[in-house]
């Protein structure tokens, strides 16, 4: 008995071997790979979707149009944790579940905000490329221990970067519109209004999700009420801040040095704050570790297995808004 087709597109998944292939096999899925060696375009998803009753998908934009096509489809795996790119509504009113593999990015998140504190704070960035250019160069570092971090967003990634600088013996304080009280007392944390933070804060890391509330968060105001000579992170959206506030600041020396994780080539910033040397930037790289992709992997194959066998309460499902 052949079993339910299921189209992967996730290069990651596929060029990864781990426990995720093993679940879709001993389940008896047919796995039908991605051909191409990137994303697949929508005409693309929608050439190869019919027939499936499954698809484990990355970021390709499953659109009413691909849906359209995929009549036997019975569920929706995302390989990630945000399903911006798949019409949820239009898979609801068609009775196909969605699923996503959200907190599994967490801790390598957490890690890489710690990664570029130690990077500004070292001037490991500038050393290495004086060095390399044949200048040599021994930057004064500042430490990280007795510092204040202000953490904006206390969700999943906040709180991992919370308990890693306490660790460090970094102080911490945290604004949040739902304080999570509990592990605030556990871990010593005060919560305080986002002025306060901003004002008494030598670090700000941006742990907020992206919605039509949080765009521009950091804006020209709050940029404003930062310390002087503070330095801000931010691992998510490049969205949340007003650009052109921080790069007048940055330019000031108020703000003494940014750094951003971009989720994709095409970011939103422009060459003027790219190209100040007060600015570190990584290449999404905050959920790229092999650990976590594997984790993702897992719980993907999971999730979608969990459904085709009528378990759904055991997936992680993402509903309409």
């Amino acid at each position: 008995m052949v079993g339910p087709r299921v189209l992967v597109t996730p290069r990651a998944f596929l060029d990864m071997e781990g426990e995720h292939k093993h679940i879709l096999k001993e389940a008896g899925c047919e796995v039908v790979a991605n051909p191409k060696p990137r994303a697949l375009t929508e005409d693309e998803l929608a050439a190869y979707i019919p027939g499936m009753e499954a698809i484990i998908i990355g970021d390709e934009p499953l659109t009413h149009r691909v849906l359209d096509r995929a009549t036997g489809l019975k569920v929706i795996s995302k390989f990630g944790s945000h399903v911006d790119n798949i019409d949820v509504d239009v898979a609801a009113a068609r009775g196909i579940p969605v699923t996503f593999t959200p907190g599994v990015s967490h801790p390598a998140i957490a890690e890489l905000t710690l990664a570029l504190m130690f990077a500004m704070l070292r001037g490991i960035p500038q050393m290495d490329r004086d060095i390399r250019n044949g200048k040599w160069s021994s930057v004064a570092g500042i430490e990280l221990m007795g510092k204040m971090l202000g953490i904006i967003g206390m969700g999943g990634i906040g709180k991992e970067v919370a308990k890693r600088a306490l660790a460090l013996g970094m102080n911490v304080m945290a604004f949040d519109m739902q304080p999570d009280e509990s592990f605030a007392e556990h871990h010593g944390i005060e919560y305080v209004p986002a002025d306060e933070l901003l004002k008494n804060s030598d670090i700000v890391t941006l742990h907020l999700d992206f919605n039509p509330e949080t765009k521009g968060w950091l804006s020209k105001m709050r940029v404003a009420r930062m310390r002087p000579g503070s330095y801000l992170i931010n691992t998510g959206r490049p969205e949340l801040i007003d650009e052109g506030s921080v790069l007048d600041a940055l330019r000031s020396q108020r703000i003494r040095a940014a750094a951003f994780d971009l989720p994709t080539e095409d970011s939103p910033f422009t060459v003027p704050l790219l190209s100040q040397d007060n600015v570190l930037v990584s290449g999404h790289a905050g959920p790229n570790t092999e650990e976590c992709v594997l984790r993702q992997a897992v719980k993907a194959a999971e999730n979608l297995v969990a459904v085709l066998h009528g378990q759904p309460r055991l997936a992680a499902l993402a509903t309409a808004d």
